[in-house]
């Protein structure tokens, strides 16, 4: 083959040069761009820190081209990577092979699933080995058939990995993986099914904490713009009674933070500062603050603080791994299993905290670099409040709907998504989305309390681009194909739709060190599927509601599925923890009002009146199935029930009524009845202690602390 003679312009290019096959290097997309040029940073390093001297270097680098022209997620190829480098290494070692020629898939390959070497290694290694080999393999080889042409396909065909004859269907682990996974799924949702109510109230008590420091932070901006030259401005105020807590802060400008250390800064940094020149001109400056301490307002033990410092302290936000030593990263994989981010076995460096989005959980670089130069906790606020408020909305709507995170990312702000009801003189919310396996949208329905969180997030939106409305972004997440059109989506960040990374990275952090684990002792950490299937095993363990509904509820074609998703718990608890449907009191305003005639409107009502409970008033609450009533009328601790604090009297004459119709059944020797009795107090008081868990974020979200700023 001939030679290029213009270079790819990578940094890497002359290192890879040495040891890499150089008509790789200069492999060429259809515009003449080089492939190389097109991978990121991170895949370029891992095969420079781990593959380079490996047989099988110019096949990982030949993949990576591939995948990054296919524009995979550099992730993705991390994972892929990550799957493939270890039992490479193993099966090399094993069977003492020296060249990619000697390595025959059907012997070697075929050899380790069957369980000749390595005992020790699970059946879900072995299977996402498999798996992970097959998909390259055939991706590879389309990608060289469709893409080049004869004399290059006859050249580039040696840096292939050759396609098992065989796959999981030939050996026995991939059942007993499957089944493996299935019982982990099950170990970890009975850890969390008993704390739904808490998750809920957790996420929304810090995102009013994460609120109040975000309205100190710009209130600090404002006090500084009134006294030139006052930074660094230190302030404080005092947490809500249920904290308990004054928290004290600096706020920091770039420039102001290098002149107060700039014995820790080279003397050229020092005078761009000074002259307010270059990074550090006004255009290009930027507020940030320090965390100075904590304390307890009524004794003198050690204050809590906020609950992510312990995530800056220990540098494992974003992508931390990047440039650390071995002796770094081994202490932070520790941090990391320990709060339970490590369950993947592909992820050697976990990423608990990196949503791939900026302007999401992202800190400045001035921060990510300087962070170690003060003496407090050093952090972007912005960031912080935009993961948190996001995160807020996902929980709330994966614990009251059980949605599948594609279904969340769908919803946005048109008529065609959020549908308002009127019935009966109330106002009743869904959102509209196409669920997993179909190709039309279905109903979602929410309460009064999740539009106030999709408001809160339009909010922010609206002030993140300046303007009364948010732009159309194109969808970002699985099925794609069915939603071409650009929508103006709720889960976006400049300009640009979040994905299931993003999303997953912002509930991580909001829920971070919530102790959470199995029977074993192992730490579970809350992901999406996991409260769904929380949210299914509540719902037909406790609740005792036919699967065919649940099916239904979770949108659902396959109730084998729904069965295993709610297949009772190694220890199913019997407490009773119903689903925490809040409603504020304030009215919801919607900006896309839905305007339809008396006709529509009549019509409307009574179709869902002649359905059994849609939007009908009981017990507590209002119902909002609109199938067969999945508990037989008895609407107590009903996931179809949206509780209402409002009812809550009704709610306390059960309890009375419970404990008279208690002694009459025990007068008349009826013990199932007694025991029906003392069951319905004990829903009873699940709902009003969730009810009391409502009240106190509401007086929370009132609560605006009194800054106080030093001279």
């Amino acid at each position: 083959m001939t030679l290029l003679s213009v270079n790819p312009v990578s940094e890497y290019y002359s290192e890879l040069l040495e040891k890499l096959d150089i008509n790789l290097l200069h492999l060429q997309d259809a515009r003449g761009m080089f492939l190389l040029d097109k991978v990121e940073e991170r895949n370029i390093k891992h095969i420079m820190n781990n593959v380079i001297d490996m047989p099988w270097c110019n096949h990982f680098l030949f993949a990576i081209l591939v995948q990054a022209d296919r524009n995979l997620d550099p992730k993705t190829i991390d994972v892929q990577l990550n799957t493939l480098q270890p039992r490479m290494k193993d099966l090399f070692h094993f069977y003492s092979i020296q060249e990619m020629r000697d390595f025959i898939v059907d012997v070697h390959m075929y050899g380790y699933l069957k369980g000749e070497c390595y005992p020790e290694h699970s059946c879900n290694m072995r299977r996402v080995f498999l798996q992970a080999f097959r998909s390259l393999a055939y991706h590879t080889k389309k990608w060289l058939t469709q893409k080049l042409n004869q004399e290059q396909q006859a050249y580039f065909e040696q840096f292939l990995f050759p396609m098992p004859s065989f796959d999981t269907r030939d050996f026995s682990f991939g059942k007993l993986a499957v089944e493996q996974a299935q019982n982990n799924r099950k170990n970890e949702t009975d850890a969390i099914v008993p704390y739904l109510p808490e998750i809920r109230a957790t996420a929304r008590f810090r995102w009013s904490q994460t609120k109040r420091l975000r309205d100190a932070f710009y209130k600090a901006i404002d006090e500084a713009k009134k006294r030139p030259n006052c930074l660094p401005l230190e302030f404080h105020y005092d947490e809500p009674e249920r904290i308990g807590e004054r928290l004290y802060f600096r706020l920091w400008d770039k420039r102001s933070f290098v002149l107060h250390h700039e014995e820790q800064f080279h003397g050229s940094v020092v005078e761009l500062a000074t002259n307010r020149k270059g990074t550090y001109s006004d255009e290009n400056n930027h507020f940030f603050v320090e965390l100075v301490k904590a304390e307890l307002l009524d004794n003198d033990e050690e204050a809590d603080g906020l609950w992510f410092t312990e995530i800056i302290q220990e540098g494992v936000l974003g992508y931390w791994s990047q440039n650390a030593s071995e002796e770094e990263l081994e202490r932070k994989r520790i941090v990391l299993n320990s709060w339970g981010y490590g369950e993947e076995e592909s992820e050697k460096n976990p990423i608990p905290f990196r949503s791939q989005h900026k302007g999401v959980l992202f800190q400045s670089t001035f921060v990510t670099v300087h962070k170690g130069k003060a003496k407090g906790v050093l952090f972007d606020v912005e960031p912080f409040y935009v993961a948190c408020t996001f995160g807020l909305l996902a929980i709330d709507v994966f614990t009251i709907t059980g949605a599948r995170i594609n279904e969340l990312l769908q919803i946005n702000n048109t008529k065609e998504c959020i549908q308002v009801k009127k019935v009966k003189d109330k106002l009743h919310y869904s959102f509209r989305a196409i669920p997993k396996g179909r190709d039309e949208l279905e109903e979602f329905y929410i309460n009064k309390q999740t539009m106030e969180y999709i408001q809160i997030v339009l909010r922010m939106l609206k002030d993140h681009y300046q303007s009364d409305t948010i732009p159309s972004v194109e969808y970002r997440h699985d099925r794609k194909h069915l939603l071409p059109e650009p929508k103006p989506y709720y889960f976006q960040y400049h300009n640009m739709a979040l994905n299931k990374f993003g999303v997953s990275a912002c509930i991580r952090f909001l829920l971070h060190a919530i102790r959470f684990e199995t029977q074993e002792g192992i730490p579970v950490t809350v992901k999406s599927h996991l409260l769904r299937h929380a949210f299914a095993t509540e719902a037909v363990q406790r609740q005792k509601m036919p699967i065919d509904i649940v099916a239904k509820i979770l949108h659902q074609r396959d109730v084998n599925v729904t069965g295993y998703y709610s297949a009772p718990t190694p220890t199913q608890v019997a407490q009773a923890i119903g689903e925490l449907h809040e409603v504020i009191a304030s009215y919801v305003d919607i900006d896309e009002a839905i305007i339809r005639s008396p006709e529509e409107l009549q019509k409307e009502l009574e179709e869902h009146n002649s359905k059994v409970g849609v939007f009908n008033k009981v017990l507590g609450g209002t119902c909002v199935t609109d199938y067969v009533c999945p508990t037989k009328m008895a609407c107590l601790g009903c996931k179809a029930k949206i509780p209402e604090p409002e009812q809550e009297p009704e709610l306390h004459e059960v309890i009375e009524l419970s404990k008279d119709m208690e002694k009459r059944f025990a007068k008349m020797g009826l013990d199932v009845e007694v025991n029906k009795a003392k069951e319905m107090r004990k829903q009873a008081r699940i709902e009003l202690k969730e009810i009391e868990l409502i009240k106190q974020y509401r007086e929370e979200r009132k609560f605006e602390p009194n800054i106080h700023f030093y001279k």
